[in-house]
């Protein structure tokens, strides 16, 4: 059973991972076990055509240096540790070889999860991190209650991944940056950009 299916609220959300998630999660809801599966296998189409399907989407480099950060903090004690217990250590080269190729889920084409593939119906409410508004959602399903900030990451450094690796996540990517109208910015305009934010 799919824990982000609402069927009292004819609700669905699909947990793209790194992208607000446990925010929505909170606000819309949903309690217990996390799923960030992809719709396409784990909710019914018939579901998806007549339920209301929300998605959150984040520019794909944010979202991946995000996981990085995430996952390598000292303070993640997840499942994955259990699989790669040199975790915390890993540079950025390592880290994105084995997740990108090894751990498919964790930083799978977002494009996976505002379609299913089993019907032409698009997600109804594809929102972006970087300019969320959430109010048409909220007045749709009733919800008075303010957006929360949740998960914020506790791991703010620079992460340098250097122009070689930077290009081949632009590339690797590109169908994110094609589907949700996002742009790459040039390897020095990013590092840049990390460094104020942090």
């Amino acid at each position: 059973m799919n824990p982000n299916i609402c069927h009292k609220r004819k609700l669905i959300f699909v947990h793209n991972p790194k992208a607000a998630g446990m925010s929505f999660r909170k606000w819309l809801g949903f309690n217990g076990l996390v799923n960030h599966g992809f719709p396409s296998y784990n909710t019914p189409h018939q579901l998806w055509d007549l339920y209301t399907v929300v998605v959150c989407v984040r520019d794909p480099i944010d979202r991946a240096v995000s996981l990085y950060r995430f996952l390598t903090h000292e303070s993640y004690n997840g499942g994955l540790l259990s699989v790669y217990p040199d975790l915390h250590s890993w540079d950025p080269p390592k880290f994105y070889q084995n997740i990108i190729h090894e751990q498919l889920i964790f930083l799978a084409w977002q494009y996976k999860y505002t379609q299913h593939f089993h019907t032409n119906k698009p997600a109804d409410f594809i929102l972006k991190v970087e300019n969320l508004d959430v109010g048409r959602l909220a007045r749709k399903m009733g919800i008075q209650t303010p957006f929360p900030r949740e998960n914020f990451g506790k791991n703010k450094n620079t992460i340098d991944l250097g122009q070689k690796l930077y290009d081949e996540l632009v590339e690797h990517f590109k169908a994110d940056f094609f589907f949700f109208d996002y742009s790459p910015k040039s390897y020095f305009q990013y590092m840049d950009m990390q460094s104020q934010a942090a």
